[in-house]
């Protein structure tokens, strides 16, 4: 086993900071009962791509040391890194990685990539605020509850070229709801029994893929339930139909009210560009498509 497997392996000893929202089922990309698979080392899961397989992740890791260079260097401060999983003092399940602590100080630093739309349109409020968006909240204070700080930085590298630092103080109610939820959480890991998955998660359908990726060629009975559920699947197919029916004819009314015109102002502000958009054969096919889309009015909800 090298360095990187046996941290992975550590890892699967506890929650981390990175688990926290998910340990709580507040996590957009990963439901509770992922979590668990992953924790428990579901060999479907863990070949599927496990921490690793993702390159957002890899990119993340490696603008890491770039981000906390440009954070030293603004702020003046020398930061330490850390070779070893740092440990809750009494609630032993819970873990921490920490990106850099700033020496001198009882304070850290999370470093995040962060995509310039993601980060346009997404949760993040006025730099210096804690206004991030609830996993790295929750992260963060993860790593308060762990090292008894009271403070952790949280430094955005903003599309590649722009740093935006964010600071998370100590909230004891917060603390205390990471706490609770992930003691919670552990219990199923120890007892080795699943929590509920959320099947109206994004993530439900390709998760159960991982999971059940083969057919053993048996046949089973479902219970009663299954035949409501057959019939509310069908329901919710032929609604998505109409409202596809619904969505392509308004699309077209649209269209046709343009006519040739490259912008469509609405009366209560906002709009409608068209453009036609070509790409070069490089790699893929060459091609060439009209571009339609809405765009909101400057300070619209």
């Amino acid at each position: 086993m090298n360095a990187r497997e046996s941290w992975l392996e550590e890892r699967r000893r506890g929650v981390g900071g990175s688990d926290a929202a998910a340990a709580l089922g507040q996590s957009r990309r990963k439901t509770m009962f992922e979590l668990f698979h992953e924790k428990v080392g579901n060999a479907n899961l863990v070949n599927a791509g496990g921490l690793d397989g993702i390159e957002r992740i890899e990119f993340g890791k490696a603008m890491e040391g770039v981000i906390a260079a440009m954070y030293s260097k603004r702020y003046s401060v020398k930061l330490r890194r850390h070779n070893r999983i740092a440990q809750h003092a009494t609630h032993k399940f819970m873990l921490a990685s920490y990106d850099r602590t700033i020496d001198g100080k009882r304070e850290g630093l999370e470093c995040k990539n962060v995509d310039g739309l993601a980060f346009k349109f997404g949760e993040w409020g006025e730099e210096h605020s804690d206004q991030v968006p609830l996993e790295y909240l929750m992260q963060c204070h993860h790593y308060l509850a762990v090292s008894g700080y009271g403070v952790w930085h949280l430094a955005a590298c903003v599309g590649g070229n722009t740093l935006k630092v964010y600071h998370v103080e100590r909230d004891p109610e917060m603390i205390d709801m990471i706490v609770d939820g992930e003691a919670e959480f552990w219990k199923f890991v120890e007892r080795n029994e699943a929590p509920p998955l959320d099947f109206q998660h994004p993530t439900a359908i390709g998760l159960l893929k991982k999971l059940f990726p083969g057919s053993d060629g048996t046949t089973i009975h479902l219970p009663a339930e299954a035949e409501a559920m057959h019939y509310a699947k069908l329901d919710f197919d032929e609604q998505e139909k109409l409202m596809k029916v619904g969505s392509d004819a308004a699309r077209a009314r649209l269209l046709h009210m343009m006519g040739p015109a490259s912008v469509g102002l609405l009366p209560n502000g906002g709009g409608y560009t068209r453009k036609v958009i070509e790409r070069k054969a490089y790699e893929v096919e060459a091609m060439r498509y009209l571009d339609f889309r809405f765009s909101a009015k400057k300070g619209a909800a």
